[in-house]
């Protein structure tokens, strides 16, 4: 019983594997569609019409990109903040290696090395020593 039960999960993970599509797939299917109308177009408008949707397909891609990299802005400013927060917070003795002045340290690290001092200080100290509460 339990041999076909996982045979049974294997098949239909493949069915799955079958319909999955990839976004750049879908991109390059986006933008070879208007030619593909203005390969079979007979009249002047239409053909024009082809080309506006022609232009509007990298004009939406760069809407896209744009959007994304909006995101990714707002995930690393929520990262930054929370190590900032999170040094601000967490006592001089619970930083590896703790001299006297190693809270101030990561403070101006996390600063002016905006994310990337954030991220730096999360792997070395925020996952390294949990803070305890």
């Amino acid at each position: 019983m339990r041999k076909k039960t996982k045979r049974l999960k294997l098949i239909n993970f493949q069915k799955l594997k079958l319909f999955t599509f990839s976004p750049m797939l879908a991109l390059i299917f986006i933008a070879v569609l208007p030619v593909f109308s203005l390969i079979s177009c007979t009249s002047e408008d239409a053909a024009t019409a082809a080309i506006g949707t022609a232009a509007a397909v990298p004009v939406a891609m760069w809407i896209c990109f744009v959007v994304i990299v909006w995101l990714a802005g707002i995930f690393f400013f929520v990262i930054w903040i929370i190590t900032l927060v999170d040094c601000a917070k967490r006592e001089n003795e619970y930083f590896p290696s703790a001299g006297e002045n190693t809270k101030l340290l990561w403070v101006l690290i996390i600063v002016f090395a905006g994310w990337i001092g954030a991220i730096i200080y999360y792997f070395l100290v925020m996952k390294k020593m949990p803070r305890k509460k």
